[in-house]
C-alpha cells in the first residue's frame, strides 16, 4: 500500500511530493530534508492511517497527480529509496523487489517480520542485559524464566553466561546471520580445545591474563551495552538490512536515501563500536600467538623495521589501523568487509565531519592538517548506516571468541 500527499515546508513554504510505501509495522515515523531550505520534515503515520506532520504541513487536496516541477520524495522504512523523479507505478516496493527478486525478498520481510513480533520485548532485554553486568544473578534468572521463556536452574557462572547469550542469539538475530555465527563458533571451540590438548599450561597462563584487572569481563560488558543501541537504532538499520541482498549497491555504491535518520544519532556509535574491536583484537591476538609460538606474549617479528609489541599488554596499546600488521595468521579473518574504516573512525572521534541534510552526504577529514583540511572523504549516510551495520557484526562476532575464552575458564579448569 501506498499513500501520496503533499507537504509544504514551515520555513520556506515550498510543497514537496511523497509517495510513502507503508510497511508492517504499527507506527512509522519518516523523516527527509527540505531540499529548498533543507529543514527537517517529519511525518508520523500512526495505526490506523492517522499522520502528524512536524516542520510541514499537509496540503489538502495534494497535488497528485505529481508532475516534474514539484519537489519529489519516496519513503519506505523497509527499504532505500532512490533519488529522483516521481514515476507512477515504480513504488519503493516495486523497485526493492525488481533489484533482488521475489525469494531475498521474503527473507528480507523474515527479518522485519521478526522484530515486529519482537519489539515488545526489547525493554526486558535491555533490563536482563544490565542485571547480567551488574550482577544481579537472582534477578536475572526470574527474568530470563518470565520473559524469555527460560529456567536457569543453577547460579553458576557458565550457566548464567548460557541463558545470557542464548537470548542475545535469539533476539538480535535479525541483525546477524545465524549460520554464520554457529560455524565460527565450532571454529573458535576447535582452537581451543587444539590449544588445551597441546598446550594447557600456555592456555590457561592466557585466560587467567585477560581475566585479571577484569580485562575480559569489562570488554563483555562494553558489548552488552551496545545491543540496546543497535535496538534503538532499528528503524534506521531495516533498510539496511536490505542491502545484504542487493549485490548492485556493493558493486555500484548507487545513491540511496534513507526515510528516517540523521547522521548525528549514529556517529558516535561506531565510534564506540569501532574502540571495542580495537579491544575485543587482544583476544584474537592472543589466541593466534598460542596457536603459531606457544606463548599469548610472543609476537612475529615485524618486517619493515617496525618493532612488535613486547607482549600482549602492549599490543593493547596498538592503534587499532595497526593491530592486523601483527596478527599473522589471520585465523579468525580479521580483514573483512570494510566493517571498520579506521580514517573515518578518527574523524569522528575528532569532530571532523560534515553533514549534507538534503544529499545525505557525509564529508570527513581523515588527517590533522591543521586549519587547512584539504583532505577530505565522502560517503552517503546509507553508505554509513551499512558501515555501522558491518561494524555491529564484527563486534558481535568477536564477541563469540569472548565467551568461547570464558567457558573456557570454568570448564576446562573447573578446580580455580
Amino acid at each position: 500500500m501506498n499513500v501520496n500527499i503533499t507537504v509544504r515546508c514551515d520555513v520556506c513554504h515550498e510543497p514537496t511530493n511523497c509517495r510513502i510505501g507503508m510497511s508492517n509495522r504499527d507506527e512509522q515515523p519518516f523523516r527527509f530534508a527540505c531540499e529548498e531550505c533543507g529543514s527537517a520534515i517529519d511525518i508520523d503515520v500512526k495505526k490506523g492511517g492517522k499522520s502528524e506532520f512536524n516542520g510541514a504541513s499537509e496540503v489538502v487536496p495534494s497535488l497528485y497527480p505529481f508532475d516534474d516541477k514539484t519537489n519529489f520524495v519516496d519513503l519506505h522504512l523497509d527499504f532505500p529509496v532512490v533519488f529522483g523523479k516521481y514515476v507512477p507505478g515504480i513504488t519503493p516496493f516495486m523497485a526493492a523487489l525488481d533489484r533482488i527478486g521475489l525469494d531475498k525478498m521474503r527473507f528480507h520481510n523474515a527479518r522485519l517480520n521478526f522484530l515486529n513480533s519482537q519489539a515488545f520485548r526489547f525493554g526486558s532485554f535491555k533490563s536482563l542485559l544490565n542485571l547480567y553486568a551488574t550482577k544481579k544473578f537472582e534477578i536475572f534468572k526470574t527474568n530470563c524464566r518470565d520473559h524469555f521463556d527460560r529456567n536457569v536452574n543453577s547460579s553458576r557462572p557458565e550457566y548464567i553466561a548460557a541463558a545470557l547469550y542464548g537470548i542475545i542469539s535469539e533476539i538480535m538475530m535479525p541483525f546477524g546471520f545465524y549460520q554464520t555465527e554457529m560455524s565460527e563458533s565450532e571454529l573458535i571451540c576447535y582452537k581451543l580445545q587444539y590449544i588445551k590438548r597441546n598446550n594447557r599450561a600456555a592456555l590457561l597462563s592466557f585466560v587467567e591474563r585477560v581475566l585479571a584487572n577484569d580485562f575480559l569481563i569489562r570488554a563483555q560488558n562494553d558489548c552488552l551495552g551496545v545491543y540496546p543501541r543497535i535496538l534503538d537504532a532499528e528503524l534506521a538499520l531495516r533498510p539496511v538490512l536490505f542491502l545484504d541482498l542487493d549485490d548492485g549497491f556493493r558493486d555500484k555504491s548507487i545513491p540511496m536515501r534513507i526515510s528516517s535518520v540523521a547522521f548525528e544519532s549514529y556517529r558516535d556509535l561506531y565510534k564506540d563500536i569501532s574502540e571495542i574491536v580495537s579491544r575485543q583484537l587482544v583476544f584474537v591476538a592472543g589466541v593466534n600467538n598460542l596457536l603459531k609460538r606457544g606463548d599469548h606474549n610472543k609476537f612475529k617479528p615485524a618486517s619493515s623495521g617496525t618493532r612488535a609489541p613486547r607482549n600482549l599488554a602492549a599490543f593493547a596499546d596498538v592503534a587499532l589501523g595497526s593491530k592486523a600488521d601483527f596478527i599473522d595468521d589471520d585465523w579468525f579473518n580479521v580483514a573483512r568487509e570494510s566493517a571498520i574504516d579506521n580514517h573515518l573512525r578518527n574523524a569522528i572521534a575528532h569532530h571532523k565531519t560534515e553533514y549534507d541534510t538534503i544529499k545525505q552526504i557525509i564529508t570527513y577529514y581523515p588527517v590533522l592538517d591543521g586549519m587547512d583540511n584539504q583532505r577530505r572523504e565522502q560517503i552517503s549516510l546509507v553508505q554509513f548506516m551499512r558501515r555501522l551495520l558491518l561494524a555491529y557484526r564484527e563486534m558481535h562476532r568477536f564477541q563469540q571468541l569472548t565467551k568461547c575464552i570464558f567457558f573456557t575458564r570454568y570448564l576446562s579448569f573447573p578446580t580455580l
